[in-house]
């Protein structure tokens, strides 16, 4: 059994916390609450990429840009995203949620 967990903090404390049993479902609802505010922390042209990306499914994508502009506007927010892997004895689900540990390599790198 997996679990991840996001959470954005910003100087003033977390925005947001959401858990789920897969990355993908993680994805769908961190990409849900960065669309509900890029129109107001992001730049138009910004905030108009990170819809498309989210339009087109490209949830991974979406996140990442989003994060890499917010605080040009305004406050800056970052991201931190755990996983943990439950009766797996490597300690990671096998090939599962590779998206995930994409995105978050770089949202981290950003």
């Amino acid at each position: 059994m997996n679990q991840f967990t996001a959470t954005v903090l910003a100087a003033d404390g977390a925005r947001f916390a959401a858990s789920a049993s897969s990355a993908a479902a993680l994805e769908e609802r961190v990409a849900s609450y960065i669309q509900e505010r890029c129109d107001d922390v992001l730049w138009p042209a910004d905030a108009a990429d990170v819809h498309s990306l989210i339009d087109s499914g490209r949830f991974d994508a979406a996140i990442a840009a989003y994060f890499a502009n917010v605080g040009q506007r305004w406050d800056a927010e970052w991201l931190e995203l755990n996983g943990l892997s439950l009766g797996n004895a490597a300690g990671a689900a096998p090939g599962a949620d590779a998206e995930m540990c994409d995105a978050l390599e770089t949202v981290r790198s950003s």
